[in-house]
């Protein structure tokens, strides 16, 4: 269930003390992991979780041998992985980044009012965010010592990390942290915070579309390191040689199917509205959509290739949108006679239909009893089928049925 997913990625109930999850290797948990590998003169760090988890893990951290932290490494610009980094800096550790990380961060600070809005919309119930809507300020930007583009390597006692670019799981500034010595891969978000889901080519939230190619080559170029340990950052390890190949296999071949479908319908001639009904995983794919969706998937691999105009309508090149003309449909219709298909639609399961239906109406009147029932069915009955598949979407339906709920209420009197 989604409600179960999003729950358990949050970090409830972490442990009070970090967990030793194979020889040198500790592992604090929280909204995401944070590792620690320990060597006669010190130790690596990846990743440091959440602000919120800082101080907990640091704590948990130096408690375990290793001490003191030489580097720390970060896997990707979200705050998740990033946000406790400054603990270990102000003492010593040296933080490595790729480059894009640096940049994204910078974008992410721009950004932060909007990301911020987002969050409290998809998630603000699970992770117990503030719904007002105060000004909320960037946090400052990450410093790193130790820039990296394609690989670098860090020699600490008698371990070897090789830090590796693997850019397009859940961006494109990516590393995976490889120790040879203990057939180890620590792998950040390669396969998404969630196991066996398919991956955020595109996300609700609102980031830049995910690079399905490099992607695919990135879940390659760690699976040929045939590692025997993935250590991620959500969830328990993956522990055998195998185990992990199959992991990685069964992302990368779901992602290659998606691909090479989506590749063939736009040889065809096919808009991307098309291909998001036509393409689905194949009957005996392992992955889920609970983070992903596949048909959000190729509607991002669709317009990465080419761009947002579907060569359907001169009208996708104007800011016009659709809704200008929604007035002019309920005055030649009528209401009721909208309301009423309305009706019929969302009775024989043409719930989307009833929707583009519903909102003409309140496009014109807001307070319109009848299209705000219809709409809060045709949501109900997709949020009882959609939302337990994928956590961002039931974020999302909580919303927009808790809106219409409101203002049915309200229109009632």
């Amino acid at each position: 269930m989604a409600d179960e997913r999003i729950s358990n990625l949050i970090g409830v109930d972490a442990p009070e003390t970090a967990i030793e999850v194979a020889e040198r290797i500790w592992m604090a948990v929280g909204t995401a992991n944070a590792f620690k590998v320990a060597t006669p003169e010190g130790s690596v760090m990846i990743d440091a979780g959440l602000a919120g988890d800082a101080r907990r893990f640091h704590r948990q951290l130096s408690e375990v041998p290793g001490n003191p932290v030489r580097y720390i490494v970060l896997t990707h610009a979200h705050e998740d992985h990033i946000g406790g980094y400054r603990r270990w800096s102000r003492e010593g550790a040296q933080v490595v980044a790729h480059r894009l990380c640096i940049q994204r961060d910078e974008q992410y600070r721009q950004l932060t009012q909007f990301r911020v809005d987002r969050a409290k919309i998809l998630w603000g119930a699970a992770m117990n965010l503030r719904t007002d809507s105060g000004r909320v300020e960037p946090t400052p930007p990450i410093e790193v010592d130790i820039v990296v583009d394609r690989s670098h390597t860090l020699e600490v006692g008698d371990l070897t990390f090789e830090v590796m670019h693997t850019p397009g799981a859940e961006g494109p500034d990516g590393l995976t942290v490889w120790v040879p010595e203990l057939r180890a891969a620590f792998v950040g978000d390669l396969w998404g915070p969630i196991i066996d889901a398919f991956p955020n080519l595109f996300t609700l939230r609102g980031e830049p579309y995910r690079d399905a190619q490099q992607y695919l080559e990135s879940l390659r170029e760690v699976r040929d390191l045939e590692p025997e340990i993935a250590l991620a950052g959500h969830f328990e390890p993956v522990v055998g040689k195998e185990e992990v190949k199959e992991v990685l296999t069964r992302v990368h071949d779901g992602v290659e199917w998606v691909w090479d479908r989506v590749i063939e319908g736009m040889n065809e001639g096919k808009d991307p509205y098309t291909l998001m009904e036509e393409i689905s995983l194949p009957e005996d794919s392992h992955l889920d959509e609970t983070y992903g969706r596949v048909d959000w998937g190729v509607r991002a691999i669709w317009e990465g290739l080419a761009g947002w105009f579907t060569y359907t309508s001169v009208l996708d090149l104007y800011a016009t949108r659709p809704e200008a003309v929604y007035s002019d449909v309920v005055d030649l219709a009528g209401a009721e006679a909208l309301v009423a298909r309305c009706e019929e639609r969302l009775a024989d399961g043409d719930r989307l239909e009833a929707l583009h239906l519903a909102e003409m109406v309140l496009a014109d009147d807001a307070g319109h009893v009848g299209a705000l029932t219809v709409k809060l069915a045709a949501l109900q009955s997709l949020f009882d089928e959609y939302g337990q598949r994928n956590f961002q979407e039931a974020g999302w339906y909580r919303v927009e049925i808790g809106q219409v709920e409101q203002q049915l209420e309200a229109a009632q009197g």
